[in-house]
């Protein structure tokens, strides 16, 4: 077995694919943007970083087996705010980048070290080249304890990065550009992040920087992150991107999720849990302030691909809504614990289309539906575009002050299979709250709910409203739902009856609950039925 620090050497020799020179260059978000642009005005070339086969074929045991020492982390020793880990090349992980840590605006490339590694079991063949560089990097910081220095964000993989707030597990996963992801027979491109600039924190530093510069073969430009862990983790990413040549789909703040079945998945996988997803559905809040709600869904062998023009948003977001353990019944998993994104437009986002696409999944294993925004008009190729836009990782959204959608489901009516039944369940607060004072329910006696059915072809036959509050409080164990603690949510049921002619496989619809006056008293439930597969 070879030891770790004797390929130190020939790791040395490799400095320079690493970024250039060892010695500190002036660095800018000014200087990573003009080389942007001198690699988008120039056909694309791809990394001169070689990983060894050695590496390139370890199984994903032997990877696993390799972890970073975390004392070891970039700043730890420091006691810095925050300390970087870094990831090993290998098994899945075989790109690799070049980063380098910013101090007083210079920059200096970090070199492969293997002695900040623990190898395990591994048996290294004598002669193996070490790696020119890392997978990637994940910073850390006291989220959690004073005590422990809990991970909060991850870069790995293409341009893809994922970050949590407290007190919660990683879920979905969101990317720093992405090009014609899931067009059925329109190959994807996946830009790869192959610099990155980490900015030495203070010692009482808030928030963590970072730079990356973003290459591919349509595409090349600089992001700018500065996150800020907590409750709320936010990460404000300003970018400017540039063209090299079309594409058909170009998606801004994309992110991919996972639905693979939830209570109105039919039919449902041969599976002991009720639930499994990673986010439930799309929260829009448009212009005007109203705010539109999509459940997600799977369709067993379809693509489901749904766009929704937006002028100038105020926010969207991937969220899981049901936070009930018993939707779930996955402790390890811990899906009642996902956390939800928020994407805040700050610039470059006047208008555009916001692409979700649901594609068909065997397992939970696999990301199966993608959100992105597609600005418009188009792109211009040679065209510096500059975007500004916040993510928010964070559990669940403020309250809205509206009936929140919480659950959709399907069916049929009784004896009339072909008909269509749909039934909406929303509630004010969504979840069961401390009791502040002496909150009341919502007078509900004169709210109606209002249905809309785009396909005039397709009849609505039937419209109605149940208030579901006491059964709400009545499913929790005896004594909880009339404490002197918990103040529990008003549901309300919107429930209608839509007879499609044999020929319609597609119908969009809406509800939504107003007042008397015609107030809307509730987000606007969108939904795209399709025919259940024969």
């Amino acid at each position: 077995m070879t030891h770790p620090s004797r390929i130190i050497g020939s790791a040395l020799s490799l400095a320079a694919l690493l970024g250039g020179l060892s010695s500190a260059e002036d660095f800018s978000f000014e200087k990573l943007r003009e080389s942007a642009r001198g690699l988008a005005a120039a056909p694309h070339a791809e990394s001169k970083l070689e990983l060894d086969e050695f590496w390139k074929n370890l199984s994903y045991d032997q990877h696993r087996d390799i972890r970073f020492k975390m004392e070891s982390g970039l700043w730890a020793k420091e006691k810095a705010p925050f300390s970087i880990d870094f990831f090993h090349p290998g098994w899945t992980a075989k790109k690799m980048v070049a980063i380098h840590e910013v101090v007083d605006g210079k920059s200096t490339p970090l070199k492969f070290d293997p002695t900040l590694f623990d190898y395990g079991k591994q048996k290294i063949p004598a002669g193996t080249p070490p790696p020119a560089g890392y997978a990637g990097w994940r910073a850390r910081c006291h989220l959690n304890s004073a005590d422990y220095m809990d991970e909060f964000l991850v870069f790995l993989g293409a341009s893809y990065l994922r970050a949590i707030p407290a007190n919660s597990p990683y879920g979905l996963s969101a990317r720093g550009l992405s090009i014609d992801s899931g067009l059925p027979g329109v190959p994807e491109e996946f830009p790869d992040f192959t610099k990155f600039y980490l900015q030495r924190p203070e010692k009482d530093a808030k928030s963590l920087k970072a730079w990356a510069l973003l290459e591919g073969e349509s595409v090349a430009g600089a992001y700018q992150f500065t996150i800020t862990p907590g409750v709320d983790t936010v990460m404000d990413i300003e970018a400017e991107i540039t063209l090299r040549r079309p594409v058909k789909q170009l998606g801004l703040a994309p992110f991919s999720s996972m639905y693979w079945f939830g209570e109105g998945t039919h039919p449902k996988p041969h599976d002991f849990r009720p639930e499994v997803h990673d986010s439930d559905g799309l929260l829009m809040e448009l212009e005007s302030g109203n705010l539109h709600y999509r459940p997600l869904e799977h369709s067993h062998n379809r693509f489901r691909h749904c766009v929704f023009t937006l002028e100038k948003p105020r926010s969207w977001s991937l969220v899981q809504r049901d936070r009930s353990f018993s939707s779930y019944q996955d402790i390890e998993a811990g899906y009642h614990h996902r956390p939800t994104v928020r994407v805040e437009p700050v610039k470059g986002f006047d208008l555009g289309k916001l692409h979700l696409i649901e594609m068909p999944t065997i397992d939970e294993t696999n990301d199966n539906v993608i959100l992105v925004w597609d600005p418009q008009p188009g792109l211009e190729t040679g065209k510096p575009y500059h975007f500004h836009y916040r993510l928010h990782w964070l559990r669940d959204p403020a309250p809205s002050g509206l009936f929140s959608v919480r659950a959709t489901r399907s069916g049929t009516p009784v004896q009339k299979p072909d008909e269509i039944l749909m039934a909406i369940d929303f509630a004010k607060p969504l979840q069961a709250e401390r009791k502040v004072g002496d909150p009341k329910w919502d007078d509900v006696s004169a709210i109606k709910p209002v249905v809309t059915i785009n396909q005039k072809s397709a009849k609505l036959l039937h419209v109605g409203l149940s208030d579901m509050s006491m059964a709400n409080v009545d499913d929790l164990p005896a004594g909880l739902g009339r404490s002197d603690l918990l103040h529990m949510p008003q549901v309300l049921r919107a429930f209608f009856v839509v007879d499609p002619p044999k020929d319609l496989d597609r119908i969009d619809m809406t509800c939504e609950l107003q007042d008397a006056s015609g107030k809307v008293v509730s987000e606007r439930w969108v939904y795209l039925w399709t025919r259940p597969n024969p």
